[in-house]
């Protein structure tokens, strides 16, 4: 048993909290990373691509 934030807990349990702990880290940092280039924002840009695509 281990102590860490959580309580003591098995090396097991503090694999899976850490892998957590840094999936969580990179998801913000993607998420930050998409809002400052624009990634999800519809309304960017003057040209709608489905209007210029021919049928």
């Amino acid at each position: 048993m281990r102590h860490t934030e959580y309580g003591y807990v098995s090396p097991t349990e503090n694999r899976c909290y850490r892998d957590l702990e840094r999936w969580l880290a990179d998801k913000k940092k993607r998420e930050c990373r998409a809002e400052k280039h624009g990634a999800f924002n519809l309304h960017k840009g003057g040209d709608d691509h489905a209007k210029s695509k021919t049928i």
